[in-house]
């Protein structure tokens, strides 16, 4: 079983002194706060928490997700002192196009490894799994052992792929999603994904689909698993244990869809939103805002529809 990953990893610890030291040849003025000397291990969403990360985040977030400790914080302004705890945090006008240009340069001058440091070179394909001779597989992709990849398979850095699990003809595992962000001064920068991608075991990912690699941590697919042909998974998606996903499908980034919920076919879901356990959205459906556990939903935009059962009996 694949466990779920919070952040991405540099292949050998990063001082925090030496990102302050390249931010500055960046940008001035900067305005440091708080411990010194960190040794850096990963970088993470600020909203999931860690230790000794690399993060982002306006003053107005921090502080309302998990706990961040002994962390290098790029802020547009300092959150207050109750809340700073053991982080340093260095102050910037535009701090998510810092956090940009400093993570460009460590993939270059340290290397980024999805799911733990030096994944890329550990990473193997089994023996026991079956490969078509057209599939691509990159190095630094994981694949389980009973596994069966189709014709025309692209399976990109940073994919982990569980025990007997099923990739049809012309799926894309790994490739990056939208995320342009333009920068106050003007530049149109592209966020780099290092968040790979993780699969589970006895899923299936049908003819063409897309699952979209994850930007600071990894796109999730669960155990148990059915996603059909044509759908698209966004960046940094959780997709839990026994869902069933029908055919043409979209899952807009970020959002987690929860254990045993059924999408059926050509439903759209928004990025960020939470699906509960056991939900139901109907054929076609339009999603725009969170649904509850055990909830169905139909129509453009989706509304609860009592009784509503979508998919094969399960």
């Amino acid at each position: 079983m694949i466990t779920r990953p919070t952040g991405a990893f540099f292949r050998k610890p990063v001082n925090s002194s030496k990102i302050v030291a390249f931010i500055e040849k960046l940008v001035a003025p900067i305005k440091l706060v708080g411990a010194e000397g960190l040794e850096l291990r990963g970088i993470c969403d600020s909203r999931t928490g860690g230790h000794n990360q690399l993060v982002f985040a306006n003053a107005e977030h921090f502080g309302k997700g998990a706990e961040l400790t002994g962390s290098f914080v790029l802020t547009d302004e300092l959150p207050d002192e109750s809340i700073q705890g053991s982080n340093q945090f260095c102050v910037v006008s535009d701090p998510r196009a810092v956090f940009m240009d400093v993570l460009t340069w460590l993939i270059d001058s340290t290397g980024v490894d999805a799911h733990w440091s030096g994944y890329t070179g550990e990473a193997a394909v089994s023996s026991e799994a079956q490969v078509a001779s057209s599939a691509v597989i990159e190095p630094g992709v994981e694949i389980g052992e009973g596994s069966v990849i189709c014709a025309g398979a692209v399976i990109k850095r940073g994919s982990r792929i569980g025990r007997n699990t099923i990739i049809r003809e012309n799926v894309v595992i790994g490739s990056d999603g939208v995320t342009v962000y333009r920068a106050a001064d003007g530049r149109l920068l592209k966020f780099p994904h290092v968040g790979g991608v993780s699969v589970g075991d006895n899923t299936e990912i049908g003819a063409n689909a897309v699952i979209a690699g994850g930007i600071l941590a990894a796109t999730f697919i669960g155990n148990d698993v059915v996603i059909g042909n044509l759908c698209n998974v966004g960046h940094g998606a959780v997709v839990e244990e026994g869902v069933w996903m029908s055919v043409g499908s979209l899952l807009g980034g970020h959002t987690t869809v929860h254990a045993g919920a059924t999408i059926a076919m050509g439903v759209s879901v928004r990025d960020n939103l939470v699906i509960g356990a056991e939900a139901s959205l109907g054929m076609g459906s339009v999603v725009v805002k969170n649904v509850e556990p055990n909830h169905s939903m139909f129509g453009n935009p989706a509304k609860r529809m009592v009784g509503l059962k979508t998919g094969p009996k399960r």
